[in-house]
């Protein structure tokens, strides 16, 4: 997979733009987001890689689309690739093949995006107390574990072995 061929980069760009559609489905409801489940997902199908490019390529479509770019998008950035590299850290483990697990996992990954997200505004801002502004998102970093979790459990159930099917060669391992 070390090769970028032009199925692969059309992957990329699907996927991005797939995961930049399914943001807009859930963007009235406050945090409740399928698009951490959608990049967990792909780091399962795909690895670490595919999964970031197509992370930031979605984070930066959709901060263009809703509030522009700004410190808070090096924060997405870098807390979307910690939670991606600790998914692939699990993969690897031989845990990794339950999927009740898997979702679990997802959920709690989904519920640390805001910690992450914290301690880089806290430090960014020099904000004076980091567990005052951690505990106000706390509703949000719970309905971002929901939706991950719910989200993660069903694209594992439909899309996953749908990817498997239709396009094998790009999935890891291969």
């Amino acid at each position: 997979m070390g090769q970028t061929t032009a199925k692969r980069i059309t992957f990329i760009a699907l996927m991005a733009a797939l995961a930049s559609l399914g943001s807009l489905m859930t963007i009235f409801l406050p945090n409740f987001s399928m698009i951490l489940a959608f990049f967990l997902l792909i780091t399962t199908f795909s690895g670490f890689s595919t999964a970031s490019l197509v992370m930031i390529i979605t984070i930066l479509i959709s901060n263009l689309r809703t509030g522009g770019i700004g410190p808070w998008t090096i924060f997405q950035l870098i807390s979307y690739l910690l939670i991606l590299g600790l998914w692939q850290l699990f993969l690897t483990s031989h845990f990794s093949n339950r999927v009740t697990l898997q979702v679990s996992i997802a959920a709690l990954l989904g519920f640390s995006f805001g910690f992450w997200n914290a301690i880089m505004t806290v430090l960014f801002y020099h904000l004076p107390h980091f567990g005052i502004y951690y505990a106000q998102g706390l509703y949000f970093d719970l309905s971002l574990c929901v939706a991950t979790g719910i989200f993660y459990g069903l694209f594992q159930h439909s899309l996953l072995p749908l990817l498997n099917r239709k396009i094998p060669e790009l999935a890891k391992g291969r």
